[in-house]
């Protein structure tokens, strides 16, 4: 082939060297292909539910703060003896407030956020505290029966302070604590958030084994709100010098 009829060739090919046949192909395919591209273009608009919203962009999804926070911290810690000087360990303090903190988990915040009865209680309370706790006293030391807390729930008590008493031996027997907590859970109750105050005193006292249980108490509690007649209830618990009763 030579080049003029290379050249010939190219002129065929090119736009303007097609014949008019040719061209009419090419604008029909064109055409089609055009087409095909309008009508996924409206498949997909219509699968996506373009159109339906006026054009409005869909509104933010809000969702509930369940968060549950519980704020528990150690305040003063002092000790008084009948003999030597005695000091109440870091150790012994922090075991003292692990009894707090498992007693609020069990007592309060469990029940509220599953309404069902308060778990076992043995590992917080001698036997002779457990019978009260979960006999005559139960309504007051447990928050138990009201109304499900579905949203954010707060537990946040002031620092408790911890006077530990040590025999004439300087040995510590046993320690009394302050509790003062402010609880509030959003419910699906009328009446705004459920509020309860519980404020009170604790005796707790190494066993034979050295763990620390709740031997007394004293409390005084008041529950307001989520559909709930106020109401204010007090159950003290007698103690001895050995937290005993």
């Amino acid at each position: 082939m030579d080049q003029a009829a290379s050249r010939a060739d190219l002129r065929n090919e090119s736009p303007k060297g097609r014949s008019p046949k040719n061209r009419r192909l090419i604008v029909a395919i064109g055409v089609g292909l055009l087409v095909v591209a309008i009508i996924g273009v409206l498949i997909a608009v219509l699968a996506g539910g373009g159109g339906d919203n006026g054009g409005r962009a869909k509104e933010p999804t809000t969702v509930p703060d369940k968060s549950t926070n519980v704020s528990l911290q150690l305040g003063k810690v002092s000790a008084e003896s009948a003999g030597p000087p005695a000091q109440l360990t870091s150790e012994q303090s922090q075991a003292i407030m692990k009894i707090v903190g498992d007693y609020l988990q069990i007592a309060s915040v469990q029940p509220l956020r599953s309404a069902k009865p308060a778990g076992s209680l043995s590992a917080l309370f001698d036997a002779a505290t457990l019978a009260r706790v979960t006999g005559v006293d139960r309504g007051v030391v447990l928050d138990e029966g009201l109304p499900k807390v579905t949203g954010k729930l707060d537990v946040v008590a002031l620092p408790v302070d911890i006077v530990a008493l040590a025999d004439q031996n300087g040995a510590i027997v046993l320690a009394t604590l302050k509790i003062a907590v402010d609880t509030k859970g959003v419910t699906k109750a009328a009446g705004g958030p459920l509020h309860i105050v519980r404020t009170g005193d604790l005796v707790v006292t190494p066993d034979a084994s050295g763990a620390w249980k709740i031997t007394a108490y004293n409390f005084g509690v008041a529950r307001t709100g989520a559909g709930l007649d106020p109401t204010t209830t007090t159950v003290p618990t007698p103690t001895t010098a050995k937290g005993s009763k």
